[in-house]
């Protein structure tokens, strides 16, 4: 599981649904919680997503996924799937891609790419922020 510490910059909620927008670094980030949130702005939370989750690309794209650029550390291929170690943040991040799908990329390590994630694919780890 990859983690991230942020910051609560913003939040829209409804009876049933909350997104919380986050700073991570200069990034901001949304994530669209399935039950209504009584976070509070200026706290510090930490994120949660898969290492499955992430999507890698050498450009970026314009998507509704949550969007920061990150460094190759490592590269781990495997027949099925591959696992690549980013430095983002001051902080490891893990993303498992098919290995046919990533050799197409020819990402490299030491190359800066672009990592994303859907914000339906984010959770919160509730004991960091007491909710």
């Amino acid at each position: 599981m990859n983690t991230l510490p942020a910051t609560i910059t913003a939040i829209t909620a409804s009876e049933h649904m909350s997104i919380l927008t986050v700073s991570v670094g200069d990034d901001p980030f949304h994530l669209l919680l399935a039950e209504s949130s009584d976070a509070v702005i200026g706290t510090d939370v930490t994120l949660a997503f898969k290492e499955t989750e992430v999507i890698l690309s050498k450009e970026t794209a314009d998507s509704t996924a949550n969007r920061a650029c990150a460094t190759v550390q490592t590269i781990d291929p495997g027949l099925v799937l591959s696992q690549i170690t980013l430095a983002c943040h001051e902080t490891t991040l893990r993303a498992l891609v098919p290995t046919l799908t990533f050799n197409a990329l020819g990402i490299h390590e030491g190359d800066d790419v672009v990592w994303m994630v859907q914000p339906s694919e984010i959770s919160l780890l509730r004991e960091t922020h007491g909710i």
